[in-house]
């Protein structure tokens, strides 16, 4: 199944033809499970697959203890915030490593790593002391070229188009010690309720922190990297209340 959608992909990428094959644009359910695959509501086992290197989340941030499967949540303490177990995982890269034994580039970079469109990111899921799925998490991953995490705040943009629903924006003013980088900052919260009625927060940011700057105000160099860039999205199952 896995080597059929893998040469299903490859033929959709323009890679081979065939004339068996429709026309398409897309990939449509060529595509692995994502975060947005998950079922709120439902329970540990019932999420879809396979996803790997399950671990309990740190908010966000790198995996800590690692974990068999969704269903270990109990070993992760629920955070103080949401009362909820945090469970980090990543998505299953099998198809990106028959494409690099093919030299499929196209197919590799598609299917590369656990992004968010074509953001890197750090997911989780978010069960309660019962198991069942009350929210999920998708933070951009820091752990990035400096190329990729300059644009990393820009998937709020990605974020909102891909949840539909009601959104409402509040841009805020940069604190003291915060400066843009050059002429532009971002600083923006979003709340918003989908179709379905789950509850969505979603935050960007993009400028330097206090001390941060461009240039070294000693040597006059040029310091790279030094600036938040970042994007964060959390959604909830309806009518979950955090404790």
């Amino acid at each position: 199944m896995l080597l059929r959608r893998l040469m299903l992909a490859v033929f959709l990428a323009g890679g081979l033809a065939s004339p068996a094959l429709p026309q398409t644009s897309g990939f449509g359910d060529l595509d692995p499970p994502d975060v947005l695959s998950l079922k709120l509501g439902s329970g540990a086992g019932e999420q879809p697959g396979p996803f790997r290197e399950f671990a309990c989340g740190t908010d966000g941030g790198p995996p800590a203890r690692p974990l068999s499967s969704f269903a270990d949540f109990a070993s992760c303490p629920p955070e103080a915030d949401t009362g909820l177990h945090e469970v980090a995982f990543r998505y299953d890269d099998e198809i990106e490593y028959y494409a690099l034994a093919m030299n499929l580039q196209p197919i590799v970079e598609r299917y590369h790593g656990t992004r968010f469109g074509s953001f890197p990111v750090i997911v989780s899921a978010l069960m309660d002391d019962q198991g069942i799925l009350r929210g999920y998490r998708v933070v951009t991953d820091d752990r990035v070229s400096i190329r990729e995490r300059r644009v990393a705040y820009s998937m709020a943009i990605l974020a909102r188009s891909r949840l539909k629903g009601e959104w409402t924006c509040e841009k805020l003013p940069l604190a003291d010690g915060e400066t843009p980088i050059g002429r532009a900052y971002t600083k923006e919260d979003c709340i918003g309720t989908s179709a379905a009625g789950h509850s969505m927060i979603l935050q960007s940011r993009y400028f330097h922190r206090r001390g941060q700057s461009a240039i070294d105000p000693h040597s006059g160099r040029v310091r790279e990297g030094l600036y938040e860039s970042t994007a964060r999205l959390e959604v909830f199952d309806a009518g979950y209340e955090p404790p």
